[in-house]
């Protein structure tokens, strides 16, 4: 059962007083732990701010900054003038964390390869056991603008409609965890495909392999789809090894 703020401001208490030695800490684990128990679900409105205040027993100040860091966290949306609820959805919990990953480790494009090959060669497999009708139309309308573009002297052209290749496929696997994990390397994989484009003289081959892993995914073969995905990581790695071997000639 959800609870609404309605209720909860006619005398319904969520929270407890929290320890005044980690306030903001107390604060987020509170919410987190209301969540996890569906006493608030997506979209759930939480109370005002004076009522939270109230009940965890905090002043304003603090009580604001863990509302902050849950916003920043992608766990709660505020917007002004309508108070804070629970997001939506959790597809952004942990898109800054990643972010922040990437820029501190900054993988190498083999690793992050090596990473999406870990992924996306089971998530291929899925896809093609569970995809929907619509499913399959979005994987082949971003393969139908990949092989418009094969020509195209804009290497930037080939990378949307790639990545939104691959994004498809995420989508129609139905595994919300994993889909999250790769949409938050968005970023690094528009790097990967980025260079391993330059690393190949024509994209006919690499459109070739995107369209044997649509075509399995179409007749769902899960086998053929996650041999697909897993020979178009290979052809990848080969491709950047031989672009780095040219250029420290």
């Amino acid at each position: 059962m959800i609870f609404t703020q309605e209720k909860s401001e006619k005398g319904v208490k969520f929270f407890r007083p929290v320890q005044k030695t980690s306030v903001v800490n107390d604060i987020i684990e509170q919410i987190k732990g209301l969540i996890r128990d569906n006493r608030f679900g997506p979209g759930s409105k939480l109370p005002s701010e004076r009522e939270l205040a109230k009940q965890l027993g905090v002043s304003r100040p603090s009580l604001r900054e863990a509302l902050r860091t849950l916003a920043l966290m992608g766990v709660l949306d505020t917007r002004h003038g309508a108070g804070n609820q629970i997001a939506d959805s959790g597809a952004n919990v942990l898109r800054t964390p990643f972010e922040f990953l990437i820029v501190f480790e900054q993988p190498s494009v083999r690793d992050l390869y090596e990473a999406r090959e870990l992924i996306e060669v089971f998530l291929a497999g899925r896809a093609a056991e569970r995809r929907t009708a619509e499913e399959l139309a979005a994987i082949e309308a971003a393969l139908a603008d990949m092989r418009k573009v094969l020509t195209d002297p804009d290497p930037s052209a080939w990378t949307e409609p790639n990545l939104r290749f691959h994004a498809a496929i995420w989508k129609a696997a139905h595994h919300p965890v994993l889909e999250h994990v790769l949409s938050c390397l968005r970023q690094g994989i528009h790097l990967c495909i980025e260079t391993s484009r330059r690393a190949f003289q024509s994209l006919v081959v690499p459109y070739e392999i995107h369209a044997k892993i649509a075509e399995a995914i179409r007749r769902q073969q899960s086998e053929t789809a996650r041999r697909a995905m897993s020979q178009h990581m290979k052809l990848a790695r080969e491709a950047l090894q031989k672009l780095e071997e040219n250029s420290s000639k």
